[in-house]
């Protein structure tokens, strides 16, 4: 997937002007477009009178318009456009079976608490 950074749209455009918008920066067609996921929206009332909606979005393409691989290399240089990264939990490790000794968690705030229940899962 193609992550696609600050999309720019009025307040009162149309749900399907997200992907207009989105096969315009690629330079491909709107049927091209297979899955548009929002990642992020946000306001920006930096300008007075002109309040906009500036969109992450997450593009999945096919069709004539066609190869991401082929986009991503087109937009290399563009800091706006570029693979979606991986955003799912990963364990970050496994504890070894034979540990001598028992690890403790000092503290019992949020941090704690996540590192009581990270170590109990491993």
């Amino acid at each position: 997937m193609i992550r696609i950074n600050e999309l720019r749209l009025p307040l009162d455009h149309p749900p399907e002007a997200i992907t207009t918008a989105a096969a315009q920066r690629l330079g491909i067609a709107a049927t091209d477009i297979l899955r548009l996921t929002v990642f992020k929206r946000s306001h920006d009332a930096r300008k007075k009178n002109a309040l906009t909606f500036i969109y992450n979005v997450d593009v999945e393409v096919g069709g004539k318009g066609g190869d991401e691989q082929r986009l991503l290399a087109k937009f290399a240089d563009d800091p706006k456009v570029g693979p979606s990264p991986d955003v799912s939990y990963h364990f970050v490790a496994r504890a070894p079976a034979n540990l001598q000794t028992r690890p403790v968690v000092v503290g019992f705030g949020p941090a704690g608490i996540f590192a009581a229940l990270l170590l109990a899962q491993m």
